[in-house]
């Protein structure tokens, strides 16, 4: 009897007993869930700070790479501009010396005939003589070429106003002779004349002898030593005996026609 009457407030304490026990559980699962997403929202911060400072940094390394390639660029460009003065100056300075070894005032140049060069010396003075122009500097005389300009000998007769710098000067049978770049000059009035070199050879396609000796009409390398300057109806002769030698050009060379005139 006493049990029965008990029964139910037991059950009504077990009742609220759990009731208070499914609250407190559930209280506390709200805080776990809520610790867990306050964890999770703090992972995902994280994350995203992490990712935006790699780009960051990744950004931050492509801008050195690019300064770096732009100061490469720079330092080849400098290196290249270096080089190109450094080649112009190695061309000026061999101008230099190849226009000093052409305008060379020193006696051990030797003389070369047909030697060729692109531009003229400065300070280069032009001499016609007898329709032929010739182009003088200090010694070495020029003729105009295809291309170029090539050194040749002067013609017996040409004359210069002055000697060229360095010039040596002997004496030849009582002759005041001057002589550079084995050109060989005597004094003339106000001038000085082309002359052959005071000695007994002669070409070998001239004949030494008289008159008879050479032909009327054939062409001649040099002239006979006794031979003397002419000028008649404003051309130049060289006279000997009775034969006139007429000097023409023949490629950079200067021949001598015998003729005779009437």
């Amino acid at each position: 009897m006493k049990l029965t009457f008990l029964l139910p407030a037991l059950l009504a304490i077990g009742t609220v007993s759990g009731s208070a026990l499914g609250a407190q559980n559930e209280r506390e699962n709200d805080k776990s869930f809520k610790r867990d997403h306050d964890k999770r929202v703090e992972y995902k911060r994280d994350e995203r700070r992490h990712e935006k400072k790699q780009r960051i940094e990744h950004k931050k390394e492509k801008r050195e790479d690019r300064k770096q390639e732009k100061r490469e660029d720079r330092k080849q460009e400098k290196r290249k501009l270096a080089k190109y003065k450094q080649e112009k100056r190695e061309l000026h300075r061999y101008n230099q010396r190849k226009y000093n070894y052409l305008t060379s005032h020193h006696n051990s140049v030797a003389y070369r005939q047909n030697r060729f060069i692109n531009h003229l010396p400065r300070n280069s003075a032009s001499i016609r003589f007898n329709g032929i122009s010739f182009t003088f500097n200090d010694g070495l005389y020029y003729r105009k070429a295809k291309r170029g300009y090539h050194v040749v000998k002067p013609p017996r007769g040409l004359r210069i106003n002055t000697l060229p710098r360095n010039y040596r000067h002997f004496k030849h049978h009582n002759t005041t002779y001057y002589t550079y770049q084995n050109v060989y000059y005597i004094a003339d009035n106000d001038g000085y004349t082309v002359v052959d070199e005071p000695s007994t050879r002669l070409n070998q396609a001239v004949k030494v002898g008289n008159v008879n000796d050479y032909s009327l009409g054939q062409t001649y390398d040099s002239l006979p030593q006794a031979a003397q300057a002419v000028i008649i109806n404003s051309q130049q002769y060289f006279k000997y005996g009775d034969i006139y030698f007429l000097p023409q050009i023949s490629g950079d060379d200067i021949k001598y026609l015998a003729i005779k005139l009437g």
